[in-house]
């Protein structure tokens, strides 16, 4: 393949090769007078036909290289949008994207020790994988507390959200966080989230990874009699996250390393 495309590169620089071939051991003024026009013309033909199978080639390489930048999750279409369910908080979120992918919180919330949500726009039902990723695109830098997870409909139980402060759990009612298994760990700008939300049997769970780390379950006590929808807890002005297609199997990854 290397071979025809260099050779091709040029149509002019191919013709040259061919008449500098014709010139080997011989004067120009020969050369030239032993040229026929149908020759030339043979020639100035056959060049064309290499600059075509270049430009097919150019243009196959263009075309795949296309379709595999199609393919990476940031260029595919997200599994949802979002959209602010509590009416009372619409000003505080600006959404954006191609479809509705962003949302930014503008200004910072009146109390300090509050996030308030923003929701994607899907219901998550029982008897199937549900899976999305995250991307922390900026954090506030006073408030750089962001909680991810699930909640039900109109705000109803189950509520399962895990914090980028430190990795800690919430569920419900809880007044208080639950400390990560593995140790405190902190979520950064520009990091990825990934999200699986299995609902296929009862009860369901949740997994979530980072970047290119291992897969760690969130909460292994999903109701699943109910639909739920993602969340997103949102505090200080200018964070923003970006929700994308997903490009891991969590649960997989989860049970193979557990031997399962």
């Amino acid at each position: 393949m290397g071979h025809p495309v260099a050779a091709t590169g040029s149509p002019g620089a191919s013709l040259r090769g061919l008449l500098m071939s014709r010139l080997a051991n011989l004067d120009v003024a020969s050369a030239v007078g032993s040229l026929s026009a149908s020759s030339l013309l043979s020639d100035m033909r056959a060049v064309a036909g290499l600059a075509g199978l270049g430009l097919l080639l150019i243009l196959f390489c263009l075309l795949l290289s296309n379709r595999q930048r199609n393919r990476r999750p940031e260029h595919r279409r997200p599994p949802f949008g979002w959209t602010v369910v509590a009416e009372e908080c619409v000003a505080e979120f600006l959404v954006g994207g191609r479809w509705g992918e962003t949302v930014e919180k503008r200004g910072d919330f009146g109390r300090v020790d509050v996030v308030i949500p923003v929701n994607g726009k899907v219901q998550m039902k029982a008897g199937r994988i549900h899976r999305w990723a995250l991307v922390m695109e900026r954090l506030n830098r006073e408030r750089p507390e962001v909680q991810l997870g699930i909640q039900g409909l109109d705000f109803e139980y189950p509520w399962r959200l895990v914090t980028t402060t430190r990795c800690s759990r919430s569920r419900d009612e809880d007044e208080m966080w639950t400390p990560r298994p593995g140790g405190n760990k902190t979520i950064h700008e520009r990091d990825v989230v990934h999200l699986e939300l299995d609902l296929r049997r009862s009860p369901g769970s949740f997994f979530m990874a980072v970047n290119d780390e291992p897969s760690e379950l969130l909460f292994a006590d999903i109701p699943i009699q109910r639909p739920v929808m993602p969340a997103v807890m949102l505090g200080g002005h200018g964070s923003r996250v970006r929700v994308q297609a997903a490009s891991r199997r969590l649960g997989q990854e989860f049970d193979a390393a557990k031997g399962r």
